[in-house]
């Protein structure tokens, strides 16, 4: 600052305390003031910008948007449309919390995230505006950066490599190629497929030799598709250990395990007592859990669950203490009545859960005078005993769901406006 710009602020200092606007503490300030206190030769003030976004001002350094002159901030002589030289600023009329994102971008040299409270599609539009790439850089995601290091590595690998990793892009992600989609969707069809003969065969009108050998084929034949994917997986995998422990090919594998089982045992064991292991067939069931990998929105409600998971435990630990407690108290106050209905603890243990759960079967009512009452203070006390830990549950439930959404958003940041957000996954390391 010259001296001549130092009598020019203490001159209007002086003027503003002669007519009675002496500046108190923690009185605002007219910025305004300010704007022809600083000379044009004053070298700081070439390199330092002001930008008002919708009359919120962001200040910055023309080196930080310098870094990247191919977009609007970055362009002087594009930006220069917008300067307000009454007030020695630059006037966006954008969306100001999506504009926090872009001036970080700046800031941290190209990273871009999608800020919360900010549909996409309107960030993107800021992005458009301010011509930004989408593609240019983003937050580091484990499924991008294993895809694009596996892609750039393909010209070095093996031949054996390369195979597995086209195998593993065919098989784990339907929005590589259109016969990777189909396969998708041929695979969610032999699971509702599956599911549908184990319901059809349930019924008592479907119930011939006939039936039953279309029912056993189908079957069969849905197994060897199933057990077909698995093997595939199993094979291109490199790590078989991480492999057996991830959750989806486990809930896979118990999805052929009964038919094998079933299939084994009834060549070891003749007569009536294969019946005892067709309690095994209980377990088809499994394949409904098949889904799970074909959407990356229950993906993500597995993850919250997980999550949660030490929440849920509390939950069902209050829910046990309960039902122990009330059963308990419940048996001393009817037990000797004409009709033992609570024969002893455990049956009235089952009282307490249908009463806590209020689902009010029926099945066992109190008698006495005392029981009656007592069964309905515990009607009250159930909805407040399971509501306080229930509110606990459902806060860290949204939380952890939010987190992990927001994840998801800056993880496909840079695939685009139509980006496929339905699968997530990580390609394995296939140089081992």
């Amino acid at each position: 600052m010259t001296m001549a710009n130092l009598t020019l602020i203490s001159t209007c200092l002086e003027n503003e305390l002669n007519q009675g606007s002496a500046l108190l503490p923690g009185s605002a300030v007219d910025n305004s003031l300010t704007y022809n206190l600083i000379s044009e030769d004053d070298p700081g003030s070439k390199n330092f910008v002001v930008l008002n976004v919708a009359g919120k001002r962001f200040e910055t350094y023309r080196e930080t948007l310098s870094q990247f002159p191919e977009t609007l901030l970055g362009d002087e002589k594009r930006l220069a449309r917008y300067y307000n030289s009454d007030k020695n600023e630059y006037f966006l009329d954008r969306n100001q919390i999506s504009f926090q994102a872009i001036l970080y971008y700046y800031q941290s040299g190209g990273v871009l995230y999608v800020p919360s409270g900010v549909p996409r599609e309107v960030h993107y539009d800021e992005l458009d505006f301010f011509r930004i790439p989408h593609r240019q850089k983003k937050l580091p995601s484990d499924a991008s950066r294993s895809i694009r290091s596996g892609r750039d590595q393909l010209r070095t690998e093996t031949r054996l490599q390369r195979i597995r990793y086209r195998l593993w892009e065919f098989l784990d992600l339907p929005e590589s190629s259109l016969y990777s989609r189909a396969w998708a969707l041929l695979d969610v069809f032999i699971i509702l497929l599956s599911i549908l003969i184990v319901v059809l065969e349930s019924m008592p009108q479907l119930r011939s030799d006939t039936n039953n050998f279309v029912f056993s084929i189908v079957d069969t034949m849905c197994v060897a598709f199933f057990t077909f994917d698995f093997t595939i997986r199993l094979i291109i995998c490199p790590s078989k250990i991480t492999f057996i422990r991830t959750p989806l090919n486990v809930l896979d594998f118990l999805a052929i395990l009964p038919f094998y089982m079933e299939l084994a045992l009834g060549r070891l064991i003749k007569g009536s007592a294969i019946t005892t292991f067709k309690v095994l067939r209980i377990f088809r069931i499994m394949r409904v859990m098949k889904l799970i990998r074909h959407s990356r929105r229950l993906i993500l409600m597995g993850k919250v669950i997980q999550d949660c998971f030490s929440e849920l435990i509390l939950l069902l630990i209050i829910w046990l203490m309960g039902v122990l407690t009330f059963g308990t108290v419940m048996y001393y106050l009817e037990h000797e009545q004409e009709e033992q209905k609570f024969k002893s603890i455990l049956h009235s243990c089952w009282w307490a859960v249908v009463t806590i759960s209020t689902v009010g079967y029926g099945d066992m009512v109190p008698e006495s005078g005392l029981g009656k009452l007592f069964g309905s203070c515990l009607l009250f006390i159930s909805m407040v005993y399971l509501a306080l830990p229930m509110t606990v549950i459902v806060s860290k439930f949204n939380k952890a769901f939010e987190k992990f959404k927001d994840e998801d958003q800056t993880h496909h940041m840079g695939e685009g406006r139509r980006a496929p957000v339905e699968q997530s996954f990580v390609a394995p390391d296939f140089h081992s």
